[in-house]
């Protein structure tokens, strides 16, 4: 570990150490979790269910949605 490593390290360490943790969360009452719903596409307004995503391997390209019937 480098000057800027060690640096890094010791202020990290002292911030936690007066700030506590990180805080996870929105920080307040969260609405119920919709994914099981099937809920419509923005693009074509069919279910989702009824889509394909592609996740290609590796990081270079994003993940595809394919719209059913195109």
């Amino acid at each position: 570990m480098g000057r800027f490593g060690s640096w890094y390290d010791r202020w990290n360490r002292t911030l936690i150490e007066k700030m506590g943790p990180s805080q996870i969360g929105a920080g307040h009452a969260e609405g119920v979790d919709d994914r099981t719903v099937d809920r419509p596409c923005p693009i074509c307004r069919q279910p989702l269910s009824q889509h394909t995503v592609i996740r290609p391997e590796g990081q270079v390209r994003s993940s595809t949605l394919v719209c059913p019937g195109r």
